[in-house]
């Protein structure tokens, strides 16, 4: 069974956060995409995702790993909502597994770009309200 481009994109942003290529990371947002920092915390836009993802790298002593742990992919027309197990480590940071929540937009062209980045899932529900 071939796999979803979906879970392609999730694969190549997550090898890209490692690598700390920024370039590519970016090209897998849409322009208006949200990324949430931490509960409470967003970036809006890719200008402000690339500001914060690179202030991630620094705070994970530039060795952030990112693997997903299984995930799900439930998708109807051009939009699709994933549902991972997102492990997060790094050096002096134990592993954690996330329930992590993505949505992804099929732009005109077929390409299937994150528009909602949300690695703390159901964590940002009332923490902050």
């Amino acid at each position: 069974m071939s796999r979803h481009p979906v879970e392609i994109q999730i694969e190549i942003a997550d090898k890209a956060i490692i690598a700390e290529d920024f370039d590519l990371l970016m090209s897998i947002y849409t322009d208006d995409a949200i990324l949430v920092i931490e509960p409470g915390r967003n970036a809006v836009g890719k200008t402000a995702i690339r500001k914060a993802v690179e202030a991630i790298a620094v705070y994970f002593k530039n060795g952030l790993q990112v693997e997903q742990n299984g995930l799900e992919i439930l998708y109807s027309g051009d939009t699709a909502l994933v549902l991972a197990n997102t492990v997060v480590s790094g050096p002096g940071f134990p592993a954690t597994e996330r329930k992590a929540t993505y949505v992804f937009n099929k732009s005109p062209s077929g390409i299937w770009l994150c528009s909602i980045d949300n690695s703390y899932g159901h964590e940002v529900i009332g923490k902050y309200a």
